[in-house]
């Protein structure tokens, strides 16, 4: 099994003991303030909100990340769909067209434009969404004519308004079956799709594991699916839970060879059963969408920019493989 997980170095730009001495500076001082959602980093975790696996399985953490640096480290994330070795960083790599979203996933180098959806503080990735100003706009479309008749043609890219951002392991980490899990929060406005998912390594689609889709509007909601090749090709599960999206919790998904238990704050919620082609280790994202035809475009007066915040991405690999229908042992 461990041949199957391949990680990268911590890479962390200060001493832990430094990081956690800041951090509780930074809570006192949001507590004087009152500052929201955006302005602090996450409260100290309570015993459900701290990292871990589901009891009664015999796992090893395998990917740690709890942006403990100042800058998002590229040698564990990309930022956007394309495979790391390639040179293609266009826009038909930065948005699914067939979701009809409406943003583009940016990073710095894009275009030359500078747009820079990624902030790292206080142990915190922040990812904003935001209206591209009309000099972007213009980039984006000069972009987008330089493609294939049929891309440049394609009516849903031209529709593109919003820069966004996306992390994503594709060529960093991949993983065949065990537990990943991510402390989210995100702003909770119409038009916003967060969303915590795997894919293939090998870049085939389907299959795909979306351990946590989200629609702004829909407060105490989550979505957890599966896609594959195989009928039936789509297994949604809708979840509800005791909170709202402006808090922290924990979204998790446990990968077996005959199912796949969904869990939030360490409660698990659903079950799906793994389809047969999901064989081959995944990758991990995460990303910010706007738009599209399931979560609809955004209201005219929503302020901007809207966020998601990511406290930790982790994972944990099976020392010892579970019993296939067993509950845990």
């Amino acid at each position: 099994m461990a041949r199957e997980a391949v990680a990268v170095g911590t890479g962390y730009a200060m001493t832990r003991t430094f990081a956690l001495a800041r951090r509780r500076y930074r809570l006192a001082l949001c507590a004087a303030l009152g500052i929201a959602l955006g302005g602090c980093r996450a409260p100290a975790r309570a015993a459900d909100q701290a990292a871990a696996p589901p009891p009664g399985y015999d796992l090893a953490l395998s990917f740690d990340e709890e942006f403990n640096g100042r800058a998002l480290d590229h040698r564990r994330w990309t930022t956007l769909y394309a495979d790391p070795d390639s040179r293609d960083r266009s826009i038909v790599k930065r948005t699914l067209a067939n979701n009809e979203e409406r943003q583009i996933f940016v990073d710095p180098g894009y275009l030359r434009l500078g747009l820079n959806p990624f902030r790292v503080a206080d142990g915190v990735l922040t990812i904003s969404a935001a209206p591209l100003d009309p000099r972007a706009l213009e980039a984006v479309r000069v972009d987008l004519a330089g493609q294939a008749p049929a891309v440049r043609q394609d009516r849903r890219l031209r529709g593109i308004a919003y820069g966004s951002g996306m992390i994503s392991g594709r060529g960093r980490f991949a993983q065949r079956y065990g537990y990943f899990e991510a402390r989210l929060r995100w702003t909770g406005a119409k038009g916003l799709w967060p969303g915590f998912w795997l894919l293939p390594q090998s870049s085939a689609w389907p299959p795909e594991i979306d351990i946590m889709e989200a629609l702004g509007h829909e407060r105490g909601v989550v979505y957890s699916s599966i896609h594959s090749k195989l009928a039936p090709r789509d297994v949604t599960k809708r979840v509800d839970f005791a909170g709202t999206p402006e808090e922290f919790h924990r979204f998790g998904a446990l990968w077996m060879p005959d199912r796949i238990d969904y869990y939030i704050d360490g409660r698990k919620t659903v079950s799906i059963p793994t389809s047969a082609d999901m064989t081959e280790p995944m990758y991990m994202l995460v990303t910010l969408a706007v738009g599209g035809k399931w979560p609809g475009d955004p209201a005219p007066d929503q302020p901007w920019p809207a966020r998601l915040q990511i406290d930790y991405v982790k994972a944990w690999r099976f020392v010892t493989p579970p019993k296939p229908g067993g509950d845990a042992r």
